[in-house]
């Protein structure tokens, strides 16, 4: 039997593997699978960068629907976060998920948060509101990176 399978592959190529996907597709595909994907999903290195973006589907300027689902969202906020929210360092996040992301846990390695594809209008109310909050809450936030697409 000369089949190759995924589990035959060396740590080293799974993890060139996992870098390329989308971390909310890698949390909600591969976290409880095995122990060893369990750890080579939550390896400190791969989740130093934690970016939260997902594909939109444009239809128009106005009509934009982000592709994640709330229940994986839910899943991803109560079960993954919490568990590697120390070793985050980076975090990118886009204008659906933000709220539920950066209530989900404290960051305390946290040194850097880009906001990507927020409506102006919208980025106003969180740099005014939640986002605002969060930056006084967690004293170790050094800067943010804001990127309006309009």
């Amino acid at each position: 039997n000369n089949r190759l399978n995924i589990l035959n592959l060396p740590d080293e190529i799974l993890c060139v593997i996992i870098e390329k996907l989308n971390m909310v597709d890698v949390f909600c595909s591969l976290v409880n699978v095995n122990q060893r994907f369990n750890r080579l999903v939550f390896d400190s290195v791969y989740i130093h960068e934690l970016n939260m973006r997902t594909i939109i589907n444009i239809n128009s300027l106005y009509d934009q629907t982000c592709s994640i689902d709330p229940e994986v969202l839910s899943k991803i906020c109560k079960e993954i976060l919490p568990k590697i929210h120390s070793y985050v360092h980076k975090l990118t996040v886009e204008e659906y998920p933000i709220k539920q992301i950066l209530l989900a846990s404290n960051y305390p390695q946290l040194h850097s948060l880009s906001l990507i594809n927020f409506q102006v209008e919208t980025l106003y109310e969180y740099l005014t509101g939640i986002i605002f909050y969060f930056i006084h809450y967690n004293e170790n936030l050094l800067m943010i990176f804001v990127f309006i697409s309009i």
